[in-house]
């Protein structure tokens, strides 16, 4: 299986258009998760927490890059990872957002250097993302 896209190219599997989640609740699929050693376990012990207190069911197969790919082709809502280097995200966040999704803009002056904060989702998804996120990885 091979996930590609362009910007402004759209993005596409083995050929075919992709397109993110139209699902506007947390029950409606799954959400990848991912964790980082540059992140605090307790906070994805929340965030999980979380997902779960709103219906919803969390999932994880250890590539923050293919959970992207996933959340794309709409196979999860959305993804969050409270960490991720640049060359991990970047292609994924690209595919999220040529499948017609939502990903909160990483800062291109630190993203480099430091890596980035991923909420990514369809549009419909994301808010909530965001706003779970925002509970579950307050310092």
């Amino acid at each position: 299986m091979t996930f590609y896209g362009r910007l402004g190219g759209g993005a596409f599997v083995n050929g075919r258009p992709i397109k993110a989640s139209g699902a506007a609740a947390l029950s409606e699929g799954s959400v990848g998760t991912g964790l980082s050693n540059r992140a605090s376990t307790e906070h994805v012990a929340v965030l999980i927490s979380v997902i779960m207190a709103e219906g919803g069911v969390f999932y994880r197969n250890a590539s923050g890059a293919l959970m992207l790919a996933y959340a794309a082709a709409g196979r999860l809502l959305g993804y969050v990872e409270e960490h991720m280097n640049a060359w991990d995200c970047l292609a994924g966040m690209l595919l999220v957002e040529e499948a017609g999704g939502t990903v909160l803009k990483p800062d291109p002056r630190t993203v480099l250097r430091e890596g980035t904060l991923v909420i990514a989702g369809g549009n419909n998804i994301f808010p909530t993302l965001r706003a779970l996120c925002t509970e579950a990885f307050r310092n």
